[in-house]
């Protein structure tokens, strides 16, 4: 049977969010939830302006939505990355168009391998709801070569 293009992603995501290392999870979204359907355009200059601003760190950038109050949707960007990024908040409301919230938090395994069995077992969320297009890319790599392989555990096996 051959695979679809959702477990393709998925599986390649996965992968990737795996087999490197990831300490730090940022979240940015929109402080108004209804212009969270600009946020296609809107991040191609935030991540530019990311890679540059921290040229030494991996980040590994995924497009979200969330139901926000009683029916509206909301595109998010969770970020991981090796650490927490300073000036995070700043550089959002600098590059988006609109007034930006920023979360960040330090990344246990635990909730590391929480998220991997959340994205493994559930549908990939419909993005199409906030974003007016199709065949988006859910999810790419800034400064791939600075990303460090999970070192296998020594524990004696």
């Amino acid at each position: 049977m051959s695979e679809t293009s959702e477990e393709k992603t998925k599986r390649k995501y996965l992968t990737v969010f795996r087999d490197y290392q990831w300490s730090y999870q940022h979240s940015i979204f929109y402080d108004d939830p209804e212009q969270s359907h600009t946020l296609l355009d809107d991040m191609v200059k935030f991540k530019q302006a990311l890679r540059r601003q921290c040229p030494d760190q991996p980040f590994l950038v995924r497009i979200q939505t969330n139901k926000s109050g009683s029916r509206t949707h909301q595109a998010y960007l969770t970020i991981f990355t090796t650490k927490k990024v300073e000036g995070l908040r700043e550089l959002a409301n600098k590059v988006f168009l609109a007034t930006m919230n920023v979360l960040g938090k330090r990344l246990s395994v635990e909730k590391h391998d929480s998220i991997a069995r959340a994205i493994e077992k559930q549908k990939p969320q419909d993005l199409s709801k906030v974003l007016e297009k199709a065949g988006i890319n859910r999810w790419s790599v800034l400064n791939k070569d600075k990303m460090q392989p999970l070192q296998p555990s020594s524990n004696g096996e």
